[in-house]
């Protein structure tokens, strides 16, 4: 059960010390896991966050009412360029903004991915990063109801469960899914490998329907330990750059600006935000940093850059009469898919929706959804900053459909999200297929670019790796500047096949394990 959110509190400006062992940046969900562990051993720790502490109004408790946080004080409301390839369109882009980051806004799904995402890391940063040392991570991070397992954690911080699949869609998904060949498995996170499986995801929720985010896991008890100070509605606005080393952090508090001085500072502020603060402070390209009035400390063209997502489209179908009411979360089935066999893991995962609101197409419970997502996009984007105001909202260009690879493959996931909703289990209760009905391909292509939209899970925009050019090493530590590291789903060489919540939340497990020199 989530812990009682009144006892989550801020320090209040005047508690400061001038100095920490650790300033970790962003209260998210890399960064409770971080600042929770980096607080064990007694080290001062103090945890910055821009948004607030309230996490038990009904927008976070109540995972279905997710996207209603979207615009609100909750989110930083930031948006991508008008993207050339869906049509002109600016996707919204929301960015958690409150504690929990986007484990308090997102829509609770908990997937570990399969072990060729990690065997990408590996490749990429080295044999800290493997699937191995990973797994061990995710079990740390997780209390699932069905206990532990060669793959699930049983003690973790966050307790999952999986939904009932007794809804009929759920089943008719499920035996859709089957009947295209995928192996039905009653764990789908039970396994190093997904891509030909089908089941239902789990879900970081408590028997009562009630979130429990990294904050209520990680944060939460970790407060109680007087080494760690987390103060909320402060905006970090610049890192302190000197002499080749990270000296502290200026924060916006209560109109002022504030010095607070750190052993080492821990960005996690997200795969967004996360670069947006490096180039405020002088780190990125430096062309781009010139241009808008702000002295370069370091010139790394690939802060920022390497921004990629999962792209997501609706396939709607409508039903002969009247739904069940939707049960859990509303999730119905899932199954993983390779858009070319010779992939070493899945590209495409598609998940059913048993309840379809806000459409004008169908009604609510007289209609399904198959959820098909792009899950390793070739097309790279960027972020950059708008200007050297701290308060302004950054350019965020995922640049989503540039590589044609990527429609080839979309296409290949879109076929398969109409077979399952075409399929067998769906016979007793489909009236017809609603979305681009006898679609050709070229019809396809229009509905992604007309219809796409994203799993808010952007990564990549400070990733880590062996390579020189990489900004971040595989100890997480930002090449040309010591004493400064980052650690949250900005540090993804390449995105996971799955949700980013439960990957990203390993991931930050395994960083403190490093910084703690742990193992």
């Amino acid at each position: 059960m989530p812990a009682d959110d009144s006892l989550i509190a801020s320090a209040r400006p005047e508690s400061l010390k001038p100095e920490y062992d650790y300033v970790v940046v962003g209260a998210g969900a890399a960064g409770c896991v971080v600042a929770n562990r980096l607080s064990e051993d007694g080290s001062s720790v103090l945890l910055i966050e821009g948004g607030g502490t309230d996490i038990s109004q009904a927008k976070i408790s109540d995972p279905r009412l997710w996207p209603s946080n979207f615009g609100t004080d909750t989110d930083w409301c930031c948006s991508t360029v008008p993207q050339p390839h869906l049509n002109g369109r600016s996707i919204v882009a929301p960015v958690g903004k409150v504690i929990g980051g986007g484990s308090s806004i997102n829509a609770t799904v908990w997937l570990n991915g399969d072990r060729a995402d990690y065997e990408a890391w590996e490749a990429a940063a080295g044999p800290d990063w493997g699937f191995d040392h990973l797994i061990r991570n995710f079990k740390k991070a997780e209390r699932y109801a069905g206990g532990e397992s060669a793959m699930r954690g049983g003690s973790g911080m966050i307790a999952t469960r999986t939904p009932d699949r007794s809804h009929p869609v759920t089943q008719a998904f499920i035996e859709s899914a089957v009947a295209c060949g995928k192996a039905l498995r009653r764990d789908v996170n039970d396994l190093a490998q997904v891509g030909d499986v089908a089941g239902q995801n789990d879900v970081n929720t408590d028997t009562n329907m009630r979130r429990v985010s990294a904050a209520h896991g990680y944060l939460h008890p970790a407060l109680r330990r007087p080494n760690l100070t987390l103060l909320t509605h402060a905006m970090v606005t610049k890192l302190e750059i000197a002499g080749g080393e990270c000296r502290g952090v200026f924060v916006s508090l209560a109109g002022e600006t504030r010095r607070i001085a750190a052993g080492e500072v821990i960005l996690s502020a997200g795969g967004i935000m996360s670069p947006k603060l490096l180039m405020l402070s002088g780190i990125g390209p430096a062309d781009h940093l010139r241009k808008l009035g702000i002295a370069v400390a370091l010139d790394q063209p690939r802060i920022g850059a390497n921004l990629h997502d999962h792209l997501l489209t609706r396939l709607l179908f409508s039903t002969k009469g009247v739904n069940p009411p939707q049960t859990d979360t509303g999730h119905a089935g899932i199954t993983w898919h390779r858009s070319n066999p010779s992939r070493p893991g899945p590209d495409i995962q598609v998940f059913g929706r048993m309840f379809v609101p806000n459409v004008p197409e169908v009604k609510p419970d007289e209609a399904y959804a198959i959820m098909v997502g792009l899950m390793k996009p070739k097309s790279r984007g960027s972020v950059r900053l708008a200007s050297a105001d701290p308060h302004a909202a950054p350019v965020v260009d995922p640049n989503y459909f540039a590589d044609p690879a990527d429609v080839d493959a979309y296409v290949a996931g879109m076929e398969l999200g109409f077979a399952i909703g075409n399929g067998p289990g769906f016979d007793g209760m489909r009236k017809a297929q609603v979305s681009i009905p006898r679609a050709s391909r070229a019809d396809i292509v229009g509905h992604i670019r007309a219809n796409a939209g994203t799993y808010y899970h952007y990564v990549g925009t400070c990733e880590m790796g062996t390579d020189a050019s990489a900004p971040v090493d595989p100890q997480l530590r930002l090449r040309g500047l010591s004493r400064l590291r980052v650690a949250d789903a900005s540090i993804m060489p390449e995105v996971n096949c799955c949700n980013t919540h439960a990957p990203t939340l390993a991931l930050a497990e395994r960083a403190a394990e490093i910084i703690l020199a742990r193992m």
